[in-house]
């Protein structure tokens, strides 16, 4: 039975890979320094999953020491649902991977906690905020995100440490005002 484009991107393995990648293209020997606690065979065989889902390629191969090297890279049109995708879930598989994407997220909290933690210095917090936006605001406010994400996502400074920031935008509920199916 083939996988789905969901179940394949948020099991938690696959997560570290594609986090990994997004920052920069990576050998399997780059993953295993930075992903740490994933043995290689097990990294292997998750890339072998990416790649036959097409989330991620091969960017270079070289010969390094009689061994061919592949340099990985995520593709990145396929690196997440599309909204077309999207229309295509059940709201069962929509919940599903709701509850996988948060429990990734309450994983990395405990992991957090259970550290030499400084909140303030740290910046750790959660918080939630409504944001009135009519669909046009709304597609300027996620491009305006996406550029200042991108713009430090790629950062590296001296004492750099990863932070991860979560996001989820739920919009209310769209419901027809009554009486506008009779006049329009």
């Amino acid at each position: 039975m083939k996988q789905s484009k969901g179940d394949v991107i948020l099991h938690p393995i696959r997560i570290k890979i594609l986090k990994a990648l997004a920052r920069k293209p990576m050998t399997v020997q780059e993953m295993i320094d930075c992903l740490q606690n994933i043995p290689q065979a097990t990294l292997y065989r998750h890339l072998k999953v990416l790649r036959n889902h097409h989330i991620v390629e091969v960017e270079e191969e070289k010969q390094v020491r009689g061994t061919l090297e592949k340099r990985y890279t995520l593709n990145g049109k396929n690196a997440h649902m599309s909204g077309e995708e999207a229309k295509n879930i059940t709201k069962e598989e929509h919940s599903r991977y709701f509850m996988m994407y948060a429990a990734l997220i309450i994983k990395q909290l405990e992991e957090y906690l259970e550290g030499d933690m400084d909140i303030e210095k740290d910046g750790f917090g959660y918080t939630q905020i409504d944001l009135q936006l009519n669909d046009e605001d709304n597609l300027k406010f996620l491009e305006e995100y996406q550029e200042l994400v991108e713009k430090y996502c790629h950062l590296s400074s001296d004492g750099a440490r990863k932070r991860t920031l979560s996001t989820i935008m739920i919009p209310e509920k769209n419901i027809k005002a009554k009486g506008s199916e009779e006049n329009g």
